[in-house]
C-alpha cells in the first residue's frame, strides 16, 4: 500500500478510493458457483458487485465524468463481458463507462513492466479463494 500512495504522488494523483472488503457479501453472491471455471459466470457476478459499487459511489459523489476498471488489463478477464455490465450500470446510475480492453496494445506486458520499474507487488490469481 506505501508503494501504491508513493507512486500515486509521483504521479500527482490526489487520492484514490479502496473499496469495502466484505466476504460473506461476495460469498453469498456467488454461493452454487463455487465450482465454476475461472473466467466463468462466478466471474461475473463479481465484475457485477465491484461495478455497481464503482457507478453507485460514482453517483453519489457526483464528481466523476466516468467510472471504469482496471480489471480489463488481465488476459484472464473477459473485456467484452465487463464492458457490457459497465455500461449497463452506467445507464443505471446516470455516470457514464468508460470502454476499456486495457491489454491491447501489450498493456498487458506494460503493467508487467511497470510494475518491476517501480516495485509493485503483482499476485497471480485474480484475488478469490476460487481462483487461488
Amino acid at each position: 500500500l506505501h508503494r501504491l500512495i508513493r507512486r500515486q504522488r509521483q504521479m500527482c494523483i490526489r487520492d484514490s478510493i479502496e473499496g469495502d472488503y466484505e466476504p460473506d457479501v461476495y460469498y453469498a453472491a456467488v454461493k452454487g458457483f463455487e465450482k465454476c471455471p475461472e473466467g466463468g459466470n462466478r466471474c461475473f457476478i463479481c465484475y457485477r458487485m465491484r461495478l455497481e459499487a464503482a457507478a453507485e459511489l460514482a453517483a453519489r459523489m457526483g464528481t466523476f465524468d466516468y467510472f471504469t476498471t482496471t480489471l480489463s488489463i488481465s488476459p484472464l478477464k473477459n473485456s467484452a463481458m465487463l464492458n457490457s455490465i459497465g455500461y449497463e450500470l452506467g445507464k443505471k446510475y446516470g455516470v457514464p463507462y468508460l470502454l476499456s480492453d486495457f491489454k491491447k496494445k501489450e498493456g498487458y506486458k506494460r503493467s508487467i513492466e511497470l510494475s518491476h520499474e517501480y516495485n509493485l507487488y503483482r499476485q497471480n490469481y485474480c484475488g478469490c479463494v476460487y481462483s487461488r
